[in-house]
This record gives C-alpha cells, structure tokens and sequence, in this order.
C-alpha cells in the first residue's frame, strides 16, 4: 500500500471504503457458517450410508467414499476462507487505526519537509496543478512478502519481493527517519504578520514610491543605504535587545526577540533550545523546586552554540550556573536553604528527607542485590568452569587411556624388530623433550629450559649408522647462524653430502606462543600443526621410531597419533625408575651397594628426625643432600653442611663415635642422648643452613615441592679423590631374551664454580671396568625384567673406604632415558668412524694404523711414550657441558668459527682428532659444550687445555669489558688434570686410586 496515495490523505473516503471492505467480510464469514452446517450434516450421513452399505457392492461403496472426500475438503477449503478473512479484518483494523493516528497529529508535528510533500502532492500554486502520479524520493525498500505460485519452480525463477506497507523492520526506512529527525527537524513558529506576500510587496513598492517622490535623487540613495545597512542582521545587536530569559515557576516566558535570533542564525539553534536545552533546564528548576531563575542571553546562545551532539546531551548544574544572569542566584542550584525559606519550605523539606531516603533505601537494595546477582554468578560460573574442567579431564583420561595403548602395542613390535630395523634404512624422529611435571618445570626461566632440551643436540650424531635418517625437532629458535653451525659442525666431521642429507631440523612452528611459559617440547609439538605435517611427509612410507627423553601424556598422544613407537620404556614404568626412593628401594631389594640414605621423606617431621639419625649414626659423613623424586640432581636439590654453625656439638659427638668403634652401630643406646639432642636442634637450623639450587628462592619453596613430590636424603662421603663413573647401556626388550649391550663409558666431574660444568672423559680411566661390571649387569638386568627397553645411563660412585682401604662402588643415580652421557658416545662413534669394544672398553676408530707388532714393540719399551695418530685405532674424548663466555654472543657464527680456528680449535677428519665447540642456541648464545678427541688421553687433555687459554686471551684482546665465564677454572682444573692424570684401567700395576 502507497501511503502517498493521494487517496489516503481523505480521512472521509478513506474511511467508508475501510466500513465497506469490513462490512463484505463479515458478509462472506456470515455466508460461511451455514454452507459449513450444511456440509457437516452431509458428510455425517455420508458416512452412515458407508457403514451400513460396506459389506454391498464395490461400485457403490467407492462412489460414496469419493463424495465423503469431497465434502472434506470443500469443508476445509471454507476454513481456509474464514481464516483469511479474519486476518484480513485483523489487518484493516491495523492499518485505520495506524492511518488515523499519523493523519490526527497537528501540523506542527510535521517537519518542513514533510509540509512542502504534503503541499506538492496537492495543488502548486505559482505553477498551477500537476499530474495526478507524483513521483517519491523514497528510495527504501519494504520488509519483503513473498509471493510463490503453488506450481513455480523456485530454481528456474526465483521468488519475487512483493511491496508493502512501510514499517519498523525496513533499515533504509529507519535511515531515513533518522535523517529527517536530526537534520531537517524545526518546530514551527506562529506568524503575528497575517498579510499575504502581495499585499507587504505592494505596501513596500507604494513606500518607496512615496519616498522617492518627496526626495531628490542623492537624498533617496542615501536614505535606502540607511535602510540596507540597517536591515543587515547582528547577533550581538539582537541579543542586546533582551534583557534575559526568564523561567517562571519552572515555565519559559517566551521571547519573540530570543526566538527570532535562534531561527535566523540557523545550525539548527532553534531545535537545539527546544528541544534540548530548555527541557532540561526546566527540568532542573523543577526539581530543585526554583520559582524564578534569570538567565543570560548572551552566555546562553554561546551554551548552545557548544552543543553537538544534542541527542546525547545532559546538560550539568555547573553549567547552568555559568549561563545565569546574577552569579548570586547560584545558591538555589547550590544548597536548599532559600527553598526553605519560602512558604512550602517544610514542605519541600519533608519531600526531600523522603527522596534521600527512599534512594537510599533503593541504593542500598540494589546494592544488595548487585551484591547477590555477583554472588551467584561467581559461583554459577564456578560450578560451570569446574564441570567443565571435570568433562575436559574425563576425556583426556579416555583419550590418553587409548593412546597409551595403541602406543604399547606399537612399542612391543618395536622391541621385536629394533635389532632388524637397525640394519635397513628407517627414520629416527628425536625428540628432546624433558616431561618433568608441571609445578617443577614452572620455577624455571623458559628461555633456559629450551637451552637445557637442546643440550642432547649430540642426538643428530646418530646418524654414525649409515642407514639412519635423523629428523630433530628443533627446541630452540631456528636462526640462521645456529642452522649454519649445525652445518659446519657435521661437515668437519664428514664432509660427504649424503650425511648432511640424512639430517633435518623441524621447528616448532607455535614456539612464539608459549614463549613466555616453560612448556617442554612434546606439547608444544602438539599444538604446532605445521610441524606435525611436515613431520608426516618426512616419514611417509619409511621405518621409522621415536627416540623420546623423559616421557609424558604428550609423547604417548603425539606418537598414537603419527602412528610410530617410542623407544622407550612405558611411561609409568619410566617415572616408578625416575622417582629416587623408588629405585633406592630397588637397589636394595637387589643387595647392591649405595650411600647410606633415606626415601619416601614427604613431611618436615620425617625429614629431620631421619636426618638426625643418619648424622648421628654416620658420623663420618659431611654432607648430606636433599634430593626431590623428580627432577634434574642439581636443580632440584638442597646440601646440607655439617659445620659449627649447623651442629655445633658434631665434633663431641664425633669423638665419642670415635671412642666407642664399631660398638656405636650396634648398641643404640650410646646414641640415645646426641640423637635427642640432634632431633631437638635440627628443626631450627634446617631452613637456615640448607643451601638451596638457584631455581627455589626459598625453603618453603622448596618444601611445597618436597611435600608433593617426596625427596630422598642422602649422604656425601668425604673422600679426597671420589670417582663418578657412567656407563650407557641399550636394553632390548624383554620378550627378545637378549642381554644388556654396554654402548660405551665415562668419568664424569662436576666442577662447581659460578657457572658450574660436567666434564665427561670417555672412555673412563678410573679403574678396571671389570669391577664395575656386575654391579652394573644386575641392575640392567632386574629392570629388563621389568619391562624396561630403551637407552640407560647408569652413575656409579667409587671411593676408597677408609681405614681398610677398600674400594667401594655405589650406585648413585639411574637415568632410564635418552641421557647427556649417550649423546657423547653417540658423537664419539660418528667423530672417529668407529665402534665400542665392551670387552676392553675401548672406542675405536676407522683409520689404517701400524703393524701391531711395532705398537707392541711401542708400548713395551715406552710405557710413557704418547702414541701417534697413525699408530693406534684408539680414541679418548673430552666433553665440557657448560662452557660460558658472555662474549660468545657478540659474534655471528662466521666470525666465530674463524676465532676458534685461529685458536687450533678445529677436527681433522683425517686423522680422527681434534676439537670443536657448538653453542646450545641462536639467541642467548653465552653457553656451549666443547669436544675433543685424540689417539690418547693425556694428548686430549693437554690439548683442551691449550686450546682453552688461546680461547680465553683472544677473547679477552677483543673485549671491552669485564666478561662473565668460566675458562679460568676450567683452564686451572685441566692444568692440573693433565700433569695428575693416570690410565688405571690399562696399568694394571698401579693402585686403585
């Protein structure tokens, strides 16, 4: 419908056709009730005559059934009819009374716009009529009815938009609405001059007229210059006029003057005091109750030349003080003292003691309900994070439970096929991840932990296999230099391209995203898609296994979920092995030897009554250490110093230990008195005295985790020259039957300095691997029944037990995974082209020697004689974990690796000796590990140690100030290892030790 048909502006018309239409309706609906009785009443005897004609002819009974039928739907096709014209009358009434609202609005409701569209469509009367159709500037479109035949075909033509009346639903509608309310919005004033244009056109020409009659020419011309200059319209002028805007009983007294400026100047001036500004000022002074409030025309119009944004509006009290015409009428906008004064005052007085108090009751309710709404959607919320988290948990226990499965199925084939797999081609997919738990992992600096997964970078010198494909997945940022340098480092070793392809390094491709929190790199692999795919191509179609470090959930997922085996023990057996009570107990279990020691401590009670006896009854002892379940030794560890400070009363009481000789242990009550005294000291000094790693800040740290994770408490012995020797082994799995393979040895120092260092010597000196052997073999072998299978690292601590002079071998930590020990073993094959005899604990290289008649001659003669390259097949490596220097990262890669060159640090892959140092990262870069290898030990020593005082005095030229490392020790301690340095293991004439 058209609603500027010009039908539509005759209410009369407009009317009587609505009555009409209305009218025949309810005609046709009274027309409809007796067709439908009628109807009814045949289709009932219709089905009479086919109840009682149903067992007659077929003819007749299928004649009736098609009548019955009939009369069924020509009764609902009259229901249809009576619906649609009760809609119809539903509709008429709508639209009249919709029309009918618009038409009895005043005239001034219209905005000028509108008035000159009603005035167009009627009669023009400068240009005389128009054409009865009338175009409309209307461009919006109508919310759409759709019009659909019963038979179209919507693919082949579309439905098509029909027009309707205009209505809330339609945006271009409402657009335009908006438009004409704020641009084209004026209120109409009353016009006092009721003469027509022609008459004030013919009064103003008969003036002039007149005028230009009784003057002369010149006298006439300045007389209209007058008239001209004084018609010309000023605003200050105006508004002098006013004397100010007066508001009577909250009521504007209305000022032609004042009107008159606003609707001349324009910008829409009038609307905003209408409609904004002087409602809102009315307001105020009605609820603050002002019977007279003066304003100042001036300060006013400049107000309302200020406003912008009218719609949103509000006007303040301090403004409208400004606007005021007399400052000292402020005082009705700034107290109620003059309102009560006046003759209501108690009045208003009692009205406003009930607003404060009824708003502050209200506040204070609605206070309490904002209150109560929080309340209960902090805990609405609760209950749906909690329930949530608990379905969350519930299927990643479902998930898990399933990958650990498939992952166990698919590790046992391994176990069965490892040996075969190895002498075909097959991809190794390393995986340098350390999946200690959460809480441990969180007091570590993240940068730092990534540094401590890519010290096994050694992991790619696997590829000493020749049917071995490496893929490492990167731990660290992939820079150019650190990609450059891995390059560099592989090809002094062998410079064939076919090595160098059977290496590649995956990035984790979300690193950034948990950059800041220290996530190991089994998860953060499992949220890197684009890692996980170029995984998947580089495996496709191959052999292929995991070659994991500590194993967590992730490392199951990730490998169920790649389809490949982890060579690895199961995660839950790996961790009952990774706890150190648990395996303490084992050793025992085993009646293998180890340092007098307590486990399972989760409980400060515990911890210092078993350390007061372990002092008291090892008196000997001057260190005790506090080791955590889990966790790397030396950052989760806490010593324990027996001095004068800690127990000032130890030297007593090692003096009456000493007097009692072996009796102490056996006789408990001479321990008695100092075991009390003891349990009554400790519980004060402990978390004093104990000397904490640099990750815990404090003791109750320390203790938080010691309570969740339990410690073992162990001693140190003070032995002058103690020996820490570790083997790696490989333990096929049990099904195979096979023994434990010893893959290779090492003595192992920790040199604690400020940035404390392992250096690991391989193969071990120390003494004849014989000894060690059985111990090491029953270990290996009571974990292989287990179900271990995998890569172990073994620690065994030698000393000397005095006064017999015995020599002692403890076991001292078990590593069940992929460990530092056996990266260098790995890199100590791929550098000298060798293998390991187990038998003489010797690692071998490839190259073409003497006559083994000359190196016996050799060797006979000259026990002290140093052999050359060319004479021996035997290799002897140094590694040094933490080799720092703060000028490292200073240097791009290029620049480095020609310094350490010109310090001799270089391998000739000829020879099979030499040296060389690999950063851990690409972007702190103050931490490396250096490697060295040469035909004997005491030629690898002594060159680490030259190589280590070139390095420090050309640094030292280049820097420019004071560095941070830890060379000097380093150089001191090789100095000093280098002249003190004897092979017990091969002069069977010198003492152990």
């Amino acid at each position: 419908m058209d609603h500027h048909h010009k039908l539509l502006r005759n209410e009369e018309l407009y009317s009587q056709s609505v009555d009409i239409i209305k009218s025949s309706i309810i005609g046709i609906q009274q027309e409809i009730s007796p067709i439908k009785k009628f109807l009814g009443d045949r289709r009932k005897e219709i089905i009479k005559q086919i109840s009682a004609d149903s067992n007659r002819r077929i003819d007749r009974y299928s004649s009736l059934e098609f009548t019955r039928s009939f009369y069924e739907y020509t009764l609902k096709e009259l229901a249809e009819i009576e619906r649609v014209c009760q809609e119809c009358l539903v509709r008429l009434n709508i639209d009249f009374l919709t029309t009918t609202k618009g038409r009895m609005q005043p005239p001034s409701s219209l905005t000028p716009e509108e008035m000159r569209r009603a005035y167009e469509m009627y009669y023009d009367v400068f240009n005389g009529t128009k054409e009865d159709k009338i175009d409309c500037r209307c461009t919006w479109e109508n919310k759409p009815v759709w019009n659909l035949d019963d038979t179209q075909d919507i693919v082949v033509k579309p439905r098509e938009m029909a027009r309707t009346e205009f209505d809330e639903y339609d945006l271009k509608f409402r657009q335009e609405i908006v438009y004409l309310r704020t641009k084209m919005f004026a209120l109409p004033r009353k016009r006092t001059d009721v003469k027509s244009g022609s008459e004030i056109l013919s009064e103003f020409t008969k003036e002039e007229g007149n005028i230009k009659q009784s003057l002369g020419t010149s006298e006439f011309i300045q007389i209209l210059e007058e008239k001209k200059a004084s018609d010309v319209f000023s605003v200050q002028q105006e508004l002098s006029k006013i004397n100010c805007l007066k508001f009577i009983n909250t009521k504007f007294i209305t000022c032609d003057n004042w009107t008159k400026t606003l609707d001349i100047h324009g910008e829409q001036f009038g609307s905003k005091w209408h409609l904004v500004l002087r409602p809102q000022i009315e307001k105020v002074a009605r609820k603050r109750m002002i019977p007279v409030l003066y304003l100042n025309p001036s300060a006013t119009f400049d107000f309302i030349s200020t406003i912008t944004k009218f719609t949103n509006f509000i006007l303040v009290r301090t403004d409208l003080i400004d606007l005021l015409q007399d400052k000292s009428d402020a005082v009705w906008l700034n107290s109620w003292k003059l309102q009560f004064q006046t003759i209501k005052g108690k009045n208003i007085a009692a009205t406003i003691i009930q607003a404060l108090w009824r708003g502050y009751w209200l506040r204070k309710k609605k206070s309490y309900s904002e209150c109560l709404y929080i309340a209960a959607s902090v805990l609405w919320f609760c209950w749906i994070s909690v329930k949530e988290r608990k379905d969350m948990h519930r299927r990643y226990i479902k998930k898990m439970l399933i990958s650990q499965q498939a992952t166990r199925e698919l590790t046992l084939k391994l176990s069965e096929e490892y040996h075969l797999m190895i002498k075909v081609p097959h991809v190794v997919v390393h995986l340098p991840s350390i999946g200690y738990p959460v809480d441990l992992r969180r007091i570590l600096n993240p940068k730092l932990f990534a540094i401590y997964q890519n010290i096994t970078i050694l992991r790619m010198c696997i590829v000493h296999n020749p049917k071995t494909e490496v893929v490492y997945i990167l731990p660290v940022k992939p820079t150019e230099d650190l990609l450059m340098m891995y390059s560099d480092f592989v090809e002094s070793i062998s410079p064939d391209e076919g090595v160098a392809k059977r290496i590649t390094f995956i990035a984790l491709s979300e690193a950034d995203t948990f950059k800041n929190r220290p996530m190991n790199v089994s998860r953060i692999l499992h949220c890197s898609e684009e890692s996980l795919n170029e995984i998947r191509r580089k495996i496709a179609g191959k052999l292929v296994y995991v070659l994991p470090n500590i194993v967590d959930e992730c490392d199951m997922r990730l490998t169920e979920s790649l389809k490949i085996p982890l060579l690895s023990p199961d995660m839950e057996l790996q961790r009952q092995f990774m706890n150190m009570s648990i395996m303490s107990e084992m050793i025992d279990n085993l009646g293998l030897l180890q340092l007098p020691h307590k486990g399972h401590i989760t409980d400060y009670e515990t911890l210092c009554s078993s350390l007061s006896e372990l002092m008291v009854l090892h008196t000997e002892v001057s260190v005790w250490v506090f080791k955590l379940n889990y966790g790397m030794t030396t950052k989760y560890s806490g010593f324990f110093l027996i001095n004068h400070i800690s127990v000032p009363f130890m030297p007593m009481l090692r003096r009456e230990r000493e007097k009692h000789g072996d009796y102490w242990k056996m006789q408990s009550s001479l321990r008695e008195e100092y075991l009390a005294r003891m349990r009554d000291h400790l519980p004060k000094v402990i978390p004093v005295v104990t000397r904490l790693s640099k990750a815990y800040k404090s003791w109750n740290q320390f203790y938080g985790h010691m309570k969740k994770f339990g410690c073992l408490l162990r001693a140190v012995p003070a032995d002058k020259n103690p020996k820490t020797i570790v083997v790696s082994l490989f333990i096929p799995g049990k099904v195979t039957k096979e023994k434990p393979k010893w893959l290779g040895t090492a003595d192992k120092i920790s040199l604690e300095a400020r940035y404390s260092s392992c250096i690991y010597m391989l193969p071990q000196t120390s003494l004849d691997i014989v000894l060690i052997q059985p111990t090491v073999n029953k270990l290996a072998k009571s974990m292989q029944s287990k179900g271990y299978l995998g890569y172990l690292s073994i620690e065994c601590y030698c000393y000397t037990q005095k006064p017999e002079e015995k020599l002692v071998i403890s076991l001292l930590n078990v590593f069940p995974f992929y460990s530092y020990t056996q990266s260098y073993i790995d890199w100590m094959k791929f550098a000298s082209g060798g293998w390991y005899n187990d038998l003489k604990d010797q690692f071998l290289s490839d190259i073409s020697t003497t006559s083994q008649a000359d190196r016996r001659k050799s060797s006979f003669l000259f026990v002290e004689k140093t052999p050359e390259w060319d004479e021996t097949a035997e290799r002897y490596a140094v590694s040094i974990t933490q080799l720092h220097h703060s000028e490292f990262c200073t240097f791009r890669w290029p620049n480095l690796k020609n310094l350490f060159e010109t310090c001799n640090i270089v391998y000739d892959r000829k020879k099979r000796q030499g040296s060389s140092i690999i950063l851990h990262d690409g972007e702190v870069r103050n931490f490396g590990k250096m490697v060295a290898v040469s035909p004997s030990m005491t030629t690898t020593l002594n060159m680490v140690h030259k190589n280590l005082i070139k390095l420090h005095h050309t640094l030292m030229i280049n820097s420019k100030k004071k560095a941070e490392t830890n060379l000097p020790p380093l150089i001191d301690f090789f100095a000093k290892l280098s002249l003190d340095y004897q092979n017990l293991s091969i002069n069977k004439c010198l003492p152990n030790f």
